[in-house]
């Protein structure tokens, strides 16, 4: 999968949010002595900007977020509710929720080297969705988790999302359930995005 390697802080000031977890609030939300002219937006333009929101907070493509918009319009009750849920049990969500890595490029990372199991299984795919029960653990390799370790002490006052229960010291978190709408920390209008891909 592609990534985006541009200015991060361009961004998130565009988007009006801190879509990136290391990017420099400051410089971001930094106010210009001359504002840029900013057309104003149609309604399309209101339904991309929202879309973008969540293809750059989850770090996805325009394939995957049809994927996934695909597999929430199949699921029973609300089909905006149900793609940002969906998006919110990626592997690589869960494993940065979880706290074990600083972004989730990091996560990326860490799952296409093969150094994340569920279930005791190897998974190479950031895309997997996670089910209830599920135990992620870190592969047996010092090296990686010695640096999961550095990263756990580095965010000691991090508290993980109630869907799941997380063991620092053995580096094992379990999904206790399903994530819900509230869950989802992005402030995104849902329904826009449904307008998006349903035109």
């Amino acid at each position: 999968m592609g990534r985006y390697i541009g200015p991060r802080t361009k961004i998130c000031r565009r988007l009006g949010f801190m879509i990136y977890e290391n990017s420099n609030v400051e410089k971001a939300f930094l106010k210009r002595e001359q504002e840029p002219f900013r057309r104003k937006q149609s309604e399309y333009g209101r339904r991309l900007l929202e879309k973008q929101k969540v293809m750059y907070y989850y770090g996805m493509r325009e394939g995957q977020m049809r994927k996934f918009f695909n597999i929430a319009r199949r699921t029973k009750g609300n089909t905006s509710k149900a793609f940002l849920i969906a998006c919110e049990r990626r592997l690589d969500n869960a494993v940065f929720s979880a706290g074990f890595a600083m972004s989730r490029a990091q996560a990326r990372q860490f799952i296409c080297h093969g150094n994340i199991r569920v279930n005791g299984k190897r998974v190479d795919i950031a895309s997997y969705m996670v089910e209830t029960g599920d135990a992620i653990t870190i592969s047996d390799r010092s090296g990686v988790r010695k640096m999961v370790t550095d990263i756990v002490d580095r965010k000691s006052g991090y508290v993980a999302p109630d869907w799941i229960a997380v063991d620092g010291k053995t580096l094992t978190a379990k999904i206790v359930r399903l994530p819900v709408r509230e869950d989802v920390r992005l402030p995104v209008n849902e329904q826009l995005l449904v307008e998006f891909y349903s035109r």
